[in-house]
């Protein structure tokens, strides 16, 4: 299928978050203008990477996303189709890893949902720290990002909005192991959280 294919169902999702669902962006001035970054977001429901994606406009993200939603073959096409690779939960999935990194190297975005599955809205559960290694390896920034009240859709109880923070590089002197990842990590976490909280969340 052509671009032309795929621009046809990015207006569809544009349609569908900011007229349908009326999805408000803020912070969209802290997107970097160009490539390579890894945005880190929250994960309520499977509304979550439409909304995103489309927050974005002016970058396609490309998604990990958990490899069981790639068991049925139609979903499998469409899926990659609009930019999304697998990753295999519970190990590392060295695949999943060298996709990150061949994004990452040609300038793209890497968005990835560090809590591994969707949270009940307003609870942020832990973050695993696969992006922060891949972060310091690639030597890219993370922007932290916020999806509040997604976990009801479609039914609408609330301003939907996307929320983007400042980019957080990654420290200039990286000490090996998985200690300095996880730490990081932490920090990112807390930046969600607090957007969390402030545009609508309860609790993490």
């Amino acid at each position: 299928m052509s671009n032309v294919w795929y621009n046809l169902i990015r207006r569809i999702f544009n349609f569908v978050t900011y007229t349908l669902i009326g999805m408000k962006v803020y912070g969209e001035e802290n997107i970097p203008e160009k490539g390579p970054f890894i945005i880190v977001c929250n994960h309520a429901s499977y509304f979550d990477p439409p909304l995103l994606g489309t927050a974005v406009r002016h970058h396609v993200i490309s998604f990990m996303a958990k490899e069981e939603l790639f068991r049925n073959p139609v979903m499998a096409w469409f899926l990659r189709y609009v930019h999304t690779f697998p990753v295999h939960r519970g190990r590392i999935d060295r695949r999943a890893v060298m996709e990150s990194f061949r994004v990452l190297k040609k300038g793209g975005v890497l968005g990835i949902f560090p809590e591994g599955t969707s949270k009940n809205q307003g609870i942020l559960g832990p973050f695993h720290d696969g992006f922060a290694g891949i972060a310091m390896k690639a030597g890219v920034p993370v922007l932290p990002a916020a999806v509040i009240n997604s976990r009801p859709l479609p039914k609408k109880t609330g301003e939907v909005c996307v929320v983007f923070g400042k980019p957080v590089f990654p420290p200039a002197e990286v000490p090996a192991g998985k200690d300095a990842a996880r730490q990081w990590t932490g920090q990112v976490r807390d930046i969600v959280l607090a957007m969390i909280r402030q545009y609508g969340g309860t609790q993490g």
